[in-house]
């Protein structure tokens, strides 16, 4: 599935866009999914929750937080380096300060059908294209009806009770339903263990290890079951060998 951010203060414009995008659906294949958004701190306050998007269509002037500024908000998270922003104005003199956003594209107001389908079509067929690349360097998440896409680099652990699973992060704190013997299938073997019935620790965040515990470099410890004690020290010694 795509998922599409639409954020325009002006709610004409953002549901014609809606309806744009959602009559393309039969030249794309994958399913849609459209969010709208009227401000620039409700569109924050999604990244803030967690959500991802693959494709956004961002207006410039909306009262409060601008265009501009929510698309600092977005590239503040190196996980949305990837994300396609394009820009909707009906003013052309914004190059300079989209710089530092990295645009994939811009759409003058008002919007015209024939002009937005032809951005549109080859941002979705990018954006399939880069959901399949990059698959390897994510673990999706189903949580509340949504696929969050969680960036390898981003975890420190994952452990687990019963069928619920709580996936920690630099800095949040994720929990979903599941067997964390399935999220072991999603992870690279070569930096991710099983250290435990209820835990998979990413090596990049140990800093010690010993043969009943590991201490995280945040502090955190966690138990080493004595059935994975041996090839955890063996998995960690291997990975320690390709750093060098």
């Amino acid at each position: 599935m795509i998922h599409i951010a639409v954020c325009d203060d002006d709610l004409q414009t953002a549901g014609r866009i809606e309806n744009l995008i959602l009559d393309a659906r039969h030249q794309c294949s994958e399913e849609l999914e459209v969010s709208l958004y009227y401000s620039g701190e409700s569109f924050a306050q999604a990244l803030q929750d967690g959500d991802r998007f693959d494709l956004i269509f961002m207006d410039i002037e909306m009262g409060g937080m601008d265009g501009i500024t929510a698309g600092q908000v977005l590239r503040e998270d190196d996980g949305n380096d990837l994300v396609q922003l394009i820009y909707i104005s009906s003013h052309e003199q914004y190059h300079l300060q989209l710089f530092d956003v990295r645009p994939s594209g811009f759409i003058k107001k008002p919007v015209e059908p024939e002009a937005f389908i032809h951005k549109l079509i080859p941002a979705l067929q990018k954006a399939i294209r880069t959901r399949q690349q990059g698959k390897t360097n994510f673990l999706p998440v189903q949580q509340k009806g949504k696929e969050l896409l969680i960036p390898f680099r981003d975890i420190l652990y994952l452990e687990s009770s019963i069928r619920r699973v709580s996936l920690i992060t630099k800095d949040r704190e994720i929990q979903y339903y599941g067997m964390l013997k399935d999220e072991e299938r999603k992870l690279p073997g070569g930096h991710f263990v099983r250290i435990h019935q209820s835990y998979i620790v990413n090596f990049f965040f140990i800093k010690e290890i010993s043969a009943k515990r590991v201490t995280l470099v945040s502090g955190k410890e966690l138990p080493v079951s004595e059935k994975h004690s041996l090839s955890v020290r063996k998995a960690y010694l291997s990975f320690r060998g390709t750093l060098v």
